[in-house]
């Protein structure tokens, strides 16, 4: 009867260890299949274990903790696929982390930026698409709508930043006051009416003017110019007359009066920031302002940043300006031995005789001590006598030791650097107040070598050190009447201005601290004598030097860069129109450019590098500042050579310069190279291509023989152009030595007058043999 209450309890004991077991079965095989990556399977089998045992805390919790790990995976996933450019894989990716929670806000986020970057791949194509039908503006504005959605897309940032780049730089060649017409002009005016004379300038040179409408009708001008450029000789007729000009682009350019309400009516402003490296930025705010009177800059301390809004004129002067202002702060290694020589001679001889005897009474036997009735029985047996030793002294002692110390110190330009060698020396002070309270309080003393130097470096490399060294010591301690304790302290100071060259070495010595003391000891009258006396003396003398040198030698580190003479020294033309006045100005016509002076094309791949970090956005190649596609490229002109291969050491040689033009052309200039070494120059005569029809040139040439260089230039007075084939000039030679020579075009730049004419020509060199 007892066993039958306990049947129903080991029936319950056997349900749940059976339940038990179920719970961790669907544990275990929903963690199996999460490993395999079958994410939804295990969320069933979870969520099918909760159904069958809803009040399962294991169940339950593997559940929350499976979706989690699963959606963390599949977002990581969609992530690395949307990196690769594989956006429908990472679409469907994130769509299957979604149907596991759809109520989880982060995958449906990245569904939406996902849906961004395929409209931003879109709108890049678009982009590139214009920009091969040479739309630049269309894709800049395709490109700014894009970047509304997601402001950090590589592909875009990277395009953007080049049409900007590409248009930017157009538009500051169109306001820098460079004109297409660079060809010489000469004018003959006295007392003309200033329309005029822009007539026959825009007749002869083609370009465009422009009036305003304040400027007088009565204006009158008086030039005499020859061989003058048209930039320079527009320069000379406004400033001369108090007009200013703004360059529309390369063929326009608007004349208006001199004054401060047409300056702001006219004159375009820009902004540029400058993040200065080493300057502070509100001194070079004043260096502008001082400079070029411009208006308050904003100077921003925290990150060293300089803005200025002026024109682009007084923009460029102050770029030249900070980039010498920005210049790196010296620095100098200050190499520093200070060292302490210290010696000490010790010499004690002689014979030192007692000095002092001593008598003492002495008690009786069997009494304690002296009284009054024993000391009547005192004898010399009871007195007893304390006499000093015999002492020889032999002793000779000598000591020298040194105390270096040799930091070396990095200092920057007019920046103190200080060395503290030593110990600090506690001083206790006791303050006792009316009540009778005590307190002590300590302060610490500095003892030992102290250094301070300022170096001033130099744009020679030598270096001015302010220098100040304080050597102490401690001496023996002194006690007040209260208890407090206080140190002597011996010092030695040394303050100096020392100007040293980079890599000198200078020494300060002389800082002697020198102390000598002589005692004797001498048996009275025997010891005096003068040679004997030295049998009953002992003489001790005592010789202690110090002396401290200090040796300092700088070495500078970085140093301002001088700069030269063509950096230093800016043109920035007058009160009323400053400009930075570029280098081509009152030089020669068309001068020529070295072949090692040549820039390296700009594209954009130097644009998208992957070290700018913008990614690799493709650019089409109809993109500005590009060639066009090859179906678009307009035929080159042809310039070609004719005259003898074999010459004899004495000949004159006649070359034909040939030009076949790709369309109407209205001049040219050539610079020509040849061998010096085997070629001697003689001349040149000009042919007759551009002056069909009658047409009226200009021709110049100058050669140096130095360099083996002739450069030539023909044009046509008229706006007009000369077509087709023939004869540019005659050049004659001398051949001078044996071998092999060529004569070589280094450089051609045709002035077209249409649009659609070739700025490009074909020529190759020609090759003699003198024999």
């Amino acid at each position: 009867m007892s066993l039958l209450p306990r049947h129903p309890l080991l029936w319950a004991a056997g349900l749940v260890l059976l339940a038990g077991c179920a719970q961790q079965r669907i544990h275990d095989a929903s963690r199996t299949s999460l490993a395999g990556g079958d994410y939804e399977a295990a969320i069933g089998q979870l969520e099918g274990g909760l159904k069958e045992h809803p009040d399962s805390a294991l169940l339950r919790s593997t559940l929350l903790q499976a979706r989690a790990e699963a959606q963390a995976r599949l977002v990581t996933e969609a992530a690395t696929l949307r990196a690769a450019g594989k956006s429908d894989e990472a679409r469907e990716t994130l769509l299957r982390a979604q149907a596991l929670d759809p109520k989880n806000t982060r995958v449906a986020a990245l569904l939406n930026e996902l849906d961004v970057d395929v409209r931003q791949q879109k709108a890049l194509a678009d982009a590139e698409a214009a920009l091969a039908k040479r739309r630049p503006e269309a894709a800049l504005r395709t490109v700014e709508r894009a970047l509304k959605d997601n402001p950090r897309h590589a592909g875009l940032l990277a395009l953007q930043r080049w049409v900007e780049l590409d248009l930017r730089q157009a538009q500051a060649r169109a306001s820098q006051g460079v004109l297409a017409e660079s060809r010489p002009i000469s004018l003959d005016f006295r007392d003309a009416n200033l329309r005029t004379v822009l007539d026959v300038v825009s007749r002869s040179s083609g370009v465009n003017f422009i009036l305003d409408r304040d400027i007088r009708n009565d204006s009158r001008v008086t030039v005499f110019l020859r061989q003058a450029k048209v930039e320079d000789a527009l320069d000379l007729i406004v400033g001369t007359n108090q007009l200013a000009k703004k360059v529309i682009d390369a063929q326009t350019v608007l004349i208006y009066p001199n004054t401060p309400e047409k300056k702001r009516e006219y004159q375009e402003q820009i902004v540029r920031v400058f993040y200065l490296a080493s300057a502070e930025a509100k001194g070079a705010a004043t260096f502008l302002r001082s400079m070029l009177g411009i208006k308050e800059p904003f100077v921003d301390e925290r990150s060293n940043m300089l803005s200025i809004r002026d024109s682009q004129e007084n923009v460029q002067l102050a770029e030249r300006l900070l980039a010498l202002y920005d210049a790196g702060e010296p620095e100098v290694l200050l190499e520093v031995e200070v060292l302490e020589i210290s010696s000490t001679r010790l010499t004690e001889l002689g014979v030192k005789f007692p000095d002092t005897f001593s008598l003492t009474a002495l008690p009786p036997s069997g009494s304690s001590g002296l009284t009054l009735g024993n000391v009547r029985d005192l004898g010399r047996d009871r007195v007893a006598l304390s006499i000093g030793g015999l002492t020889v002294n032999l002793r000779r002692e000598v000591g020298d030791f040194n105390t270096l110390a040799n930091p070396r110190i990095r200092a920057r330009n007019k920046e103190k650097a200080k060395v503290m060698i030593g110990d600090k020396i506690p001083v206790i002070t006791t303050t006792t107040s009316t009540g009778g309270f005590v307190s002590d309080s300590i302060s610490y003393l500095d003892v030992g070598l102290r250094l301070e130097v300022e170096p001033t470096v130099f744009a020679d490399d030598e270096v001015a050190v302010k220098l100040a060294l304080e050597v102490s010591s401690l001496g023996t301690a002194v006690r007040t009447t209260s208890g407090a304790l206080a140190y002597q302290i011996g010092t030695r100071n040394a303050s100096t201005l020392l100007r040293l060259a980079d890599g000198e070495t200078q020494l300060l010595a002389g800082l002697i601290s020198r102390e000598e003391r002589s005692n004797a000891s001498r048996v009275p009258g025997v010891g005096d004598l003068p040679v004997l006396g030295r049998l009953f003396s002992s003489q001790r003398d005592n010789g202690q030097r110090t002396e401290l040198v200090l040796a300092i030698t700088p070495r500078v580190l970085r140093n301002i860069r001088r700069p030269s003479a063509n950096e230093s020294e800016l043109w920035v033309g007058t009160d009323a129109s400053p400009q930075l006045r570029r280098a081509t100005r009152g030089l020669p016509p068309d001068e020529p450019v070295e072949a090692g002076d040549k820039p390296a094309p700009v594209g954009p791949s130097s644009l998208l590098s992957p070290s700018m970090g913008l990614g690799a956005a493709p650019v089409p190649p109809g993109a500005p500042g590009l060639p066009p596609p090859a179906a678009a490229v307009p035929q080159p002109s042809r310039l070609s050579w004719g005259g003898p291969t074999e010459a004899k050491v004495g000949d004159t040689i006649e070359l034909k310069l040939q030009l076949a033009a790709a369309g109407p052309l209205r001049g040219m200039p050539v610079d020509i190279g040849y061998d010096k070494q085997k070629l001697q120059w003689l001349g040149v005569e000009e042919g007759g291509f551009f002056r069909q029809q009658g047409a009226q040139t200009s021709f110049s040439y100058s050669n140096d023989a130095e360099a083996g260089r002739v450069r030539l230039g023909a044009l046509r007075k008229e706006a007009s152009g000369a077509a087709g084939q023939g004869e540019v000039a005659t050049l004659r030679f001398k051949a001078l030595t044996a071998g092999g020579a060529t004569v070589r075009i280094e450089q051609a730049t045709p002035v077209t007058l249409t649009p659609d004419t070739s700025s490009a020509v074909q020529h190759q060199p020609w090759s003699l043999t003198v024999k």
